[in-house]
């Protein structure tokens, strides 16, 4: 017999999460009075890595395992290890890393335990991290870098492991074209994201998304997929919503994603997700 028949999967940014870093002290409480009923049937699929989404994984007492990366991993929050993973090689990364220092792209890497990164990255601003509620839990996970040159042999003798997702920063949008043409060699998956006056392209492996993610768990857990119920409201959650059977949409989430939904719930601000898993209740 299964621990777990039925699972919720909730993104955490604009799903969650508000601005500031901040999940509701409502929606909260109803999170975890929801896991308190269902043996602790709540995870969380986020396209932040491990280690800048911990702090929620730790405020909300999840036990699951938690789908991060962009779904590429599946992390047991309790022992810090993989469930699974689909990351690049040390070979993969450091073709597609060799090929970026080449030219003039500003690039970092994002691992879900450590991110090696130039100093004028947001992730070294300690005012903006707080100004945004942004805690790092990870002993030694940040390692900073003042030159290009620095970095790049940082990452090509200290990373021994697998690469989680390449980072490259764009100013303008013939910088952003330039750097897609550029990786067009690589058979990769990318994700663009306009933040603070700036463009950052995500490089993935191949299959990479939410559904990948999803998929793992619940082989994992011995369940259907049909039984995964997940929740979501940007681009990156088109994966999940196209794939998966029982799919619900913020208010506040981007009418794409509200068209492949099941349904469509409340917005963010009125605890969207905490209000619905418990109306869910009963079918757990």
């Amino acid at each position: 017999m299964n621990k777990y028949k039925k699972v919720v999967a909730s993104d955490l940014d604009g799903t969650i999460v508000k601005k500031g870093n901040i999940i509701s002290e409502s929606c909260k409480e109803m999170i975890k009075d929801f896991m308190k009923k269902t043996n602790n049937s709540f995870t969380i699929v986020t396209g932040r890595n491990y280690f800048s989404a911990v702090q929620h994984i730790v405020d909300l007492g999840i036990t699951l395992p938690v789908i991060a990366t962009n779904g590429t991993s599946v992390i047991n929050p309790v022992t810090n290890e993989y469930v699974a993973q689909l990351h690049f090689s040390n070979e993969e990364g450091n073709k597609i890393l060799d090929v970026i220092y080449e030219t003039n792209l500003e690039f970092y890497l994002l691992n879900d335990f450590k991110i090696y990164t130039l100093r004028n990255n947001r992730f070294a601003d300690e005012d903006k991290n707080k100004e945004h509620g942004f805690r790092i839990l990870l002993e030694d996970c940040m390692n900073f870098y003042d030159s290009r040159e620095k970095l790049y042999h940082a990452i090509k003798t200290e990373v021994k492991g697998t690469f989680c997702s390449l980072n490259i920063t764009c100013y303008d949008n013939k910088e952003k074209e330039y750097a897609l043409n550029l990786l067009k060699q690589f058979d990769v998956e990318i994700l663009e994201f306009f933040w603070d006056n700036h463009w950052t392209l995500e490089i993935y492996k191949k299959g990479a998304g939410k559904d990948w993610g999803l998929r793992a768990l619940a082989k994992y857990l011995n369940i259907s997929e049909d039984d995964l119920y997940v929740f979501g409201d940007e681009f990156n959650d088109y994966p999940m919503f196209k794939n998966f059977k029982n799919t619900y949409a913020m208010g506040n989430a981007i009418e794409g994603i509200k068209k492949l939904a099941k349904e469509v719930i409340l917005p963010i601000d009125e605890d969207g997700v905490g209000v619905k898993i418990h109306q869910l209740l009963k079918e757990f």
